[in-house]
């Protein structure tokens, strides 16, 4: 898939005007790949995530070309009403890169010890699924990480002022998450907002992600929100803040993951 450099500059001026909060390499560009897995391909599709995609995910990884990797699995919605089967998560070190040739994939599965060509590559995986869609996301605060196994919560959301929406996350659910990634209730917090496509009918302005170490952390997560409401925001009612929260950042859609590959740079 080929992405117009003037629209993607103009996309990413846009982000960029946005303010950021103070945060270390990488600078939070990710690239979210929804995939749907064909009719009965499923069991091979797995096999497929474990082995040839983590290797050639590594290889990338290990060479520099991308800064990390997550695959995650949707949990919940599951089967006809879920939208992606998978969604393949690529982190960049800076501004997103131009997409990689057919050259340039052959060499890197070549270094990775896959016997295959690009060409290949691509036919078998339209052979096991197929590509609904793909975009560019910016996280704009991260608080802890995620790691295989982690379930991860994706809120999709609408928001009329984008800049207000994040400002507002922010204030109030970053020093939330920090407190709770302290406590070990949840491994991870962040609030993304998306790059592009970035047009009226692209209802995901904004997202966010919260990543649970456990199913059972993600079932009492109400219980530990509020435990850490009150350490955290002793002085601010929730259910008013919860109403202000409604007009800045509407959630349209909320996707349960699990984590179940991730690649990152060598210890």
């Amino acid at each position: 898939m080929s992405i117009s450099r003037i629209l993607l500059g103009a996309a990413i001026a846009a982000a960029l005007s946005i303010p950021l909060t103070a945060q270390p390499a990488p600078t939070g560009y990710h690239s979210i790949e929804c995939v749907k897995v064909n009719p009965g391909k499923w069991a091979e599709a797995e096999a497929w995530i474990a082995g040839t995609e983590h290797k050639l995910n590594q290889e990338l990884v290990g060479s520099g070309t991308y800064a990390s990797t997550i695959v995650l699995r949707t949990e919940m919605p599951a089967g006809t009403d879920a939208k992606c089967d998978y969604a393949f998560v690529t982190f960049y070190k800076g501004l997103p890169p131009a997409p990689l040739s057919t050259e340039e994939v052959s060499k890197a599965l070549h270094k990775a010890g896959i016997q295959m060509t690009a060409e290949e590559l691509y036919a078998k995986r339209a052979e096991l699924g197929v590509l609904v869609y793909d975009n560019i996301t910016q996280y704009q605060s991260l608080v802890g990480g995620g790691k295989k196994g982690d379930y991860l919560s994706f809120n999709s959301m609408s928001a009329p002022d984008v800049g207000a929406c994040v400002a507002y996350e922010q204030k109030v659910w970053q020093p939330l998450a920090e407190a709770m990634v302290k406590a070990g209730h949840i491994d991870g917090w962040a609030i993304n907002s998306q790059v592009f496509p970035r047009g009226t009918k692209d209802k995901t302005a904004v997202s966010s992600v919260d990543i649970y170490p456990s199913w059972e952390a993600f079932i009492n997560q109400y219980g530990s929100i509020m435990d850490g409401w009150k350490k955290v925001h002793s002085d601010m009612d929730i259910n008013s803040t919860m109403e202000q929260f409604g007009k800045l950042c509407s959630i349209e859609h909320t996707v349960l993951y699990k984590i179940v590959d991730a690649t990152g740079p060598a210890k």
